[in-house]
Order: C-alpha cells, then sequence, then structure tokens
C-alpha cells in the first residue's frame, strides 16, 4: 500500500477516536503538558485532548505538519532517513512534534510547568502505543468490504 492509499484508508471511527483520546488524556496526565493532538500528515487532525482552548488547533496542525514535511526534506538532504521529531521553544510555550508511524503525527504543547525531558520520555511511550492503536485500526479496515474508485470517475462527476 502507497502512502496517498495509506491516507485515504484510515477511516476512524467513533470509538476508535474515543480510544484515541482517552490515550491522550492519559499522555496528559503523564507528562502534564497542556495539550496533545493526533494528526495525519496532511494536518488533519486525527484526535486532541488538552486545557489549551486558546489555540487554534487546526491551524496549528497544518503548519505543523508542513513543517514536519519540510524537515525531512531537510533530513534526506543530510543523508538521514529520517529526523522523528521536531521541537520548538518559545517564551511561554513550546510544540514538541514526533513522528508516530507513516502518516501518523503526536503535537504536544507544553509549558513551562513541565519539562522538556518529561514530555520526550512520555511522548516515546505514547508514540508505541498510539501506533498500535493505529495498526488496530488499520487491521479492522481490511475486514471492510473494499471498494475501487477510479478518479477519472470522480472528475466526471463533478463536472457540470
Amino acid at each position: 500500500m502507497d502512502e496517498r492509499e495509506q491516507l485515504l484508508s484510515l477511516i476512524i471511527s467513533l470509538e476508535d477516536q474515543e480510544e484515541i483520546e482517552r490515550y491522550l488524556g492519559q499522555f496528559l496526565n503523564e507528562s502534564k503538558a497542556k495539550a496533545a493532538l493526533l494528526v495525519d500528515k496532511s494536518g488533519t487532525v486525527i484526535g486532541g485532548k488538552g486545557t489549551a482552548s486558546q489555540f487554534d488547533f487546526v491551524t496549528i496542525s497544518a503548519l505543523a505538519a508542513g513543517a514536519f514535511s519540510a524537515t525531512q526534506e531537510l533530513a534526506k538532504l543530510l543523508g538521514e532517513e529520517e529526523f522523528s521529531l521536531i521541537f520548538h521553544q518559545g517564551k511561554r510555550n513550546h510544540l514538541h512534534i514526533s513522528h508516530i508511524e507513516k502518516q501518523v503525527l503526536l503535537l504536544v504543547i507544553f509549558d513551562d510547568s513541565t519539562t522538556l525531558g518529561m514530555v520526550r520520555l512520555f511522548a516515546q511511550k505514547a508514540c508505541q502505543n498510539l501506533a498500535e492503536i493505529i495498526k488496530k485500526i488499520r487491521e479492522k479496515q481490511k475486514e471492510l468490504p473494499q471498494v475501487e474508485i477510479q478518479f477519472g470517475d470522480v472528475e466526471d462527476f463533478f463536472k457540470k
């Protein structure tokens, strides 16, 4: 399955989303971070939890996904296969971005009430557990009937 197929085929049920958000809540309790978002590499929010309601999570997710993609290109230019995380430090708030699996990122917003070390420690554990949840979602999807979509048909459908 190529990357495009993986993006198109990740279907999150309400039950899956509740499991993801329950786990993100557990991560926030352990790490003492303000917010945690699970996003795909296009920047679409899959799940989120936290108390940082003053932030625009949709825009942050889209920009963080773009920054992560740019960083992956930098890694390739430096001869690395990938960089697995990005950290942005501000005066009041910080952003930690972790690569969970091929198409999914974990964004963590935190302030000085916790440390980068705590966030990194628990983010590493969270990434492993969230990867298992996503793997389980993909396994469930294999049991669903496959529908073949011809993109030419879709273009014809939207023509006037």
